[in-house]
């Protein structure tokens, strides 16, 4: 029961801690700025397609435009005409904002891995 207390107490005043630490001094002056950040791209397989955006992944830069990696890719799919929802793990080539991608996807109820390949575009926020 004491330990149970000492970790509500480390609990709170971490969380609360935190709160100052999070405080931003906003700016009236500042508009909205709208647009698009990430990667969408499109992967194509036997009687399998799909939309892709971009997840975390793990990069190895190359150089300044090229990077290679592993990522995974939330994704709507349609496979036999019927659609769906799946997370795909991909290797990936990125060079500058194009990016080349091979996502697998897995079905639990028939066991198996549905290859595909693909392509896709980096969007980037602009920053004033």
């Amino acid at each position: 029961m004491k330990l149970r207390k000492i970790l509500i107490v480390l609990f709170v005043f971490c969380f609360y801690q935190t709160g100052f630490a999070q405080g931003k001094v906003s700016n009236d002056n500042e508009r909205w700025q709208v647009g698009l950040e990430g990667m969408l791209g499109v992967s194509f397989g036997n009687n399998f397609y799909s939309v892709n955006v971009g997840g975390p992944a793990l990069f190895l830069t190359l150089s300044k435009d090229l990077k290679i990696g592993v990522g995974a890719l939330p994704s709507l799919y349609s496979l036999d005409g019927k659609l769906g929802a799946r997370l795909g793990v991909s290797p990936r080539i990125d060079y500058k904002n194009f990016v080349f991608i091979a996502p697998f996807f897995h079905r639990d109820t028939a066991d198996e891995w549905i290859g595909s390949i693909g392509f896709g575009y980096k969007f980037h926020r602009k920053t004033n």
